[in-house]
């Protein structure tokens, strides 16, 4: 039997926004918190993890010694706990993309478009993805990749089961090519509509090999080749402390 393609309704391609995951955090604490976080990732994201200075981070949140030291005890400290939020963060937008109730495939295009738009213009996540190039944060980057790997592979295992893929298909080396692909575009684009374009362009390029010939024919004939791309303000105001 044909596996069936799920209809998609434009809405469905929409990306969730990146939102704050730290709503059990009390009101006041939560806003210093925050201030902090954006400020040590916008640093980091201009000068690198070691090029941007407790003081300059201090100075560019408007807080003293006294509130960082409050929150935490180092830099190291500072940047783990911005790459906690971006996580727990993406498991909010996760969340949200699985109660659309797509098939596999879809719902792991859409996460990747979500993925990238985050790279491109959620402060944290710019300022997590420059500082995880420092060795001093190496353990924090392989749990970081390993997750995303991780759920690539697990989406098309599901996708497998459901008679997505194509039967010559691997769900794990084609999970981790998926990854290393995204992986590689961000290093080659020049700037966020740059990377939007080239990773667009690598699943035009992946699925007429991944996907059955029946779920191919349904994504070649819907709207994901128009589907709006992510806005920087959208994501500037949903990370104001």
């Amino acid at each position: 039997m044909t596996p069936s393609v799920t209809p998609l309704s434009a809405s469905a391609l929409v990306i969730p926004v990146s939102r704050w995951a730290d709503d059990g955090v009390r009101e006041r604490t939560r806003r210093t918190r925050r201030r902090l976080l954006v400020a040590a990732a916008a640093l980091i994201d201009e000068a690198g993890y070691r090029g941007a200075s407790l003081s300059d981070i201090l100075a560019a949140a408007g807080l003293t010694k006294g509130a960082l030291y409050f929150h935490f005890r180092s830099k190291y400290a500072l940047a783990e706990a911005v790459v906690v939020e971006v996580e727990r963060s993406w498991d909010v937008v996760v969340a949200e993309i699985a109660a659309r109730g797509l098939d596999p495939l879809w719902r792991l295009l859409i996460e990747t478009d979500a993925y990238v738009a985050r790279w491109m213009y959620d402060p944290l996540v710019r300022g997590v993805g420059r500082a995880l190039d420092d060795p001093e944060l190496r353990d924090l980057r392989s749990r970081w990749l390993s997750d995303w790997e991780r759920a690539t592979i697990e989406r098309l295992e599901q996708a497998a089961a459901a008679g997505l893929l194509a039967a010559e298909v691997d769900p794990r080396r084609a999970g981790r090519a998926v990854v290393a692909v995204a992986n590689g575009n961000y290093g080659l684009a020049d700037g966020p509509d740059d990377l939007w374009a080239r990773m667009s362009e690598s699943w035009e390029g992946l699925l007429p090999i991944m996907a059955s010939a029946t779920w191919h024919a349904g994504w070649a004939a819907s709207n994901w080749s128009t589907r709006p791309a992510p806005a920087l303000e959208a994501y500037r105001l949903a990370r104001e402390p």
